[in-house]
């Protein structure tokens, strides 16, 4: 028997067949792609805020339903085309938000009125039953629920940055990675991975998806938040 997450098909796509532990990074969403990115891989440490995370993960789920054809741009707006569900949680959830306001709207306010607080946990523990992460839960004291997540999968993440890294090297990408390297990019992601530059902002300048973030980012200061959240990622074989 072949393990739940060696054959799964993706909205519309054939399945492929992993050749890691479970995924291929052909499976994998803009948002999960983006979680994947968004934590170190040596030690699991997220790499920015909650909230811009939050925030990036919805601008994913928005470009992905765009790439299905559920969503369109019309001028500055984005709106619903196709209302019937994909069969993802995460993304239909997105979509039946976008009905229920029945009307198109800039990307940037999709963003807020759709709120995505705590949007992350629900990512981490989806990648945790795909395979890609590893949960561990616990109690401190036998009282205070705590979960850690590490890299089961680390392959993944990895040829993640090398798909990016070969695209801010001069490689053509495709349109999918264009909107992966702009959620990368305005989210702040990116550039704690690697040394981008003039290229990276001339590929992404008109991506859309990216520019919602951004104008979130540009508008809210944000610190870390290294205190309040019982999650923690860890890197593969920690403890």
């Amino acid at each position: 028997m072949s393990h739940p997450a060696d054959d799964i098909r993706v909205y519309g796509r054939p399945p492929v067949r992993s050749q890691t532990r479970g995924m291929a990074t052909e499976q994998l969403t803009f948002a999960e792609e983006l979680m994947l990115l968004a934590h170190r891989e040596t030690d699991g440490k997220q790499l920015i805020p909650n909230n811009v995370l939050n925030i990036s993960l919805t601008a994913a789920e928005l470009a992905e339903l765009a790439a299905l054809g559920k969503v369109e741009v019309r001028g500055k707006d984005l709106a619903v085309v196709d209302k019937r569900p994909v069969g993802d949680a995460e993304l239909d959830a997105v979509l039946a938000r976008m009905v229920k306001v029945g009307k198109a709207l800039p990307a940037a306010r999709w963003l807020i009125m759709i709120n995505p607080v705590r949007k992350h946990r629900h990512y981490l523990r989806r990648l945790s039953e795909r395979g890609a992460f590893k949960a561990d839960r616990s109690r401190v004291l036998g009282l205070i629920p705590v979960e850690r997540y590490g890299y089961d999968d680390p392959a993944l993440p990895r040829a993640l940055r090398e798909r990016l890294d070969k695209v801010i090297r001069g490689q053509k990408p495709d349109a999918r990675t264009v909107t992966l390297l702009a959620l990368a990019h305005r989210s702040g992601v990116l550039r704690r991975l690697f040394s981008t530059g003039k290229r990276v902002e001339q590929l992404v300048q008109d991506d859309w998806a990216g520019q919602a973030v951004k104008a979130y980012v540009d508008k809210t200061t944000t610190k870390a938040d290294d205190s309040g959240d019982s999650v923690t990622i860890l890197a593969a074989g920690g403890s």
